[in-house]
């Protein structure tokens, strides 16, 4: 009873984490857009699509970080300067980035935006990625509970100010952005401190490495370069979508696009996220390889995952229309966002349970195949995807988007199938999970049957 106890309190403070930048999305995002404008809030969506996709683009950081402490087999002082010589590489990276920036802004790239919004905006992803791969460093030592608070404090702190400053001291951009960062660097230096915290209190008085060389940097970038290529490939197919609404149609398309696809990311990140997160050192802490693989852990990892996505996301889309109207108010757009979400959603969702087979790819390393196969598909979808834009078509897109995420999961499981590291869990899972979703595809026609004709 007492495993079972600390096991739900651990899933709880996974889901506190996930559910505070989600809350956040749904709270503040409405209210960001009312202060901002439609012309200003496309630029902000924009900015946040980018903030997401360089925090996917850590060049592999979180990922390799994330496995090493997970397994375990290193000491204190390795893992500390691990951490160390990957903040030196994203550092290097960004700093890469600004001059980017600057020269762009002097191309007029960025004629509308000032300055200080474009430096700010550079120097907020840097603080934003480092702070991702601290908090993914706890959690992957478990440190569900720490990591959590930090997260859900940090995120609800930085929304709350924005949007108090936004409504009484100056609704701009710059205003946006100085906020943003202000909160944001508070929040990281908290992360990063807690983070080493945990292995000084563990390195029994030896001295932990604090001289890191360049070239250390170059070589933790090469070893992960397969990841930087998955995670690149990744990030810019889930994130450049709003730039290209954006530039292909307007600024004002941008808005409703980005409000559904913000819905449609709750089966990801909230929902089978914290999932993942739970099972994934578990998994990768096993010997999964051969007949004797852990079927109970298996098991709970494919039934939670896609139980506690496919369930509220099937509530969702049914009663879509009234629950859009709650969250963003009455307006002349609500049946535009609606449609998009009843479209993206249930690609999402079979996206989500992608984190299972990538776990299986994971645990053999197939980090080739991974980024190979990303980049593929990501061409492939970008390229679609601005052949609908460019034919001024939001809802071709949408299709474009739900028929991404479902490829990705199946690719993912028809290769891990090939494995024979992973094969036998990969095919049990894989059974497990049809034997789940069959059912509740029938109860969705089923439903979707009676409201129509009701």
């Amino acid at each position: 009873m007492k495993l079972l106890r600390a096991a739900a309190l651990d899933m709880v403070m996974l889901y506190a984490g996930k559910v505070s930048a989600i809350l956040v999305g749904f709270i503040f995002l409405p209210f960001y857009r009312h202060l901002l404008g439609a012309e200003q809030f496309g630029i902000v969506a924009v900015i946040l699509s980018l903030q997401s996709l360089l925090i996917m683009l850590d060049l592999g950081m979180s990922t390799l970080i994330g496995r090493d402490v997970a397994v375990a087999n290193s000491s204190s002082q390795e893992l500390v300067s691990l951490v160390r010589t990957a903040e030196v590489s994203l550092t290097g990276f960004y700093l890469l980035l600004l001059p980017i920036a600057v020269g762009l802004k002097l191309l007029g790239a960025f004629a509308s935006i000032e300055w200080t919004t474009v430096f700010g905006t550079i120097v907020l992803f840097w603080v934003l990625v480092l702070q991702n791969m601290h908090y993914g460093t706890m959690l992957a030592r478990r440190e569900y509970a720490a990591a959590s608070t930090i997260q859900v404090i940090g995120v609800a702190a930085r929304a709350c100010a924005t949007a108090y400053v936004l409504a009484t001291v100056s609704s701009t951009m710059t205003a946006f952005i100085v906020t943003q960062l202000i909160f944001a660097t508070g929040q990281a230096l908290i992360t990063r401190h807690r983070c080493f915290a945990y292995w000084i209190e563990r390195s029994s008085g030896e001295s932990l490495p604090k001289c890191l060389r360049i070239r250390d940097a170059w070589e933790l970038v090469r070893k992960g370069r397969a990841l930087v290529l998955f995670s690149a490939a990744g990030a810019a197919v889930t994130q450049l979508d709003k730039p290209l609404v954006s530039g292909l149609i307007s600024a004002n398309s941008v808005s409703p696009y980005f409000l559904a696809t913000t819905v449609c990311m709750v089966p990801l990140s909230l929902l089978a996220g914290p999932v993942s997160q739970y099972f994934q050192p578990r998994v990768l802490n096993q010997s999964i390889s051969g007949e004797d693989f852990p079927k109970a852990t298996f098991r709970r990892f494919v039934l939670s995952t896609i139980l506690i996505t496919s369930v509220p996301c099937l509530v969702f889309w049914l009663a879509c229309d009234p629950l859009i109207g709650l969250w963003v108010g009455h307006g002349h757009d609500n049946g535009i966002i609606s449609h998009y979400v009843k479209i993206l959603l249930p690609g999402f969702v079979v996206g989500a349970f992608g984190y299972i087979p990538y776990t299986l790819l994971l645990y053999a390393k197939d980090f080739r195949f991974q980024a190979v196969a990303s980049i593929m598909m990501s061409i492939v979808t970008l390229a679609l995807a601005a052949l609908a834009a460019y034919g001024q078509s939001v809802e071709s897109v949408c299709y474009v988007y739900a028929a991404y995420h479902t490829t990705s999961t199946l690719v993912s499981w028809a290769r891990a199938m090939t494995l024979e590291r992973v094969s036998t869990a990969a095919r049990y899972s894989a059974a497990l999970a049809l034997q789940l979703v069959i059912p509740l595809v029938g109860i969705a026609m089923l439903a979707q049957f009676f409201i129509k004709n009701s």
